[in-house]
């Protein structure tokens, strides 16, 4: 009887990493790269995505005070151009008074 070594089809590495190198081993390698690289572009993802909904918020914020400020304009314009308080400035401040009719004179073209 003669003895045989007995070959097997596929051995086991016998370092922890020598697996990583294998033919079988270039699956999960690149697997795990690949998933690695997923996990790193979801968090830049989430990241901008908040970043930007910050930016967001910050300019709808300034959005509405400035319509807010713009409401207030415009009422100051209305009461400042209102034809009562032009013509009480007149003739308080400026001593302006209305003409009488016999001092208006009308141009016709």
């Amino acid at each position: 009887m003669s003895r045989r070594k007995k070959t097997t089809v596929f051995q086991m590495p016998r370092g922890p990493f020598e697996a990583l190198f294998t033919f079988q081993g270039f699956g999960i390698t690149f697997l795990m790269i690949a998933v690695l690289g997923t996990a790193i572009a979801v968090v830049a993802s989430k990241h901008l995505s908040r970043s930007l909904h910050i930016r967001l918020q910050d300019m709808q914020h300034s959005r509405d005070n400035l319509h807010v400020e713009w409401s207030r304009l415009l009422l100051e314009q209305s009461t400042l151009g209102s034809d009562a308080r032009v013509e009480k400035i007149a003739t308080e401040q400026l001593g302006m008074k209305i003409p009488s009719p016999k001092h208006v004179v009308v141009l016709r073209p």
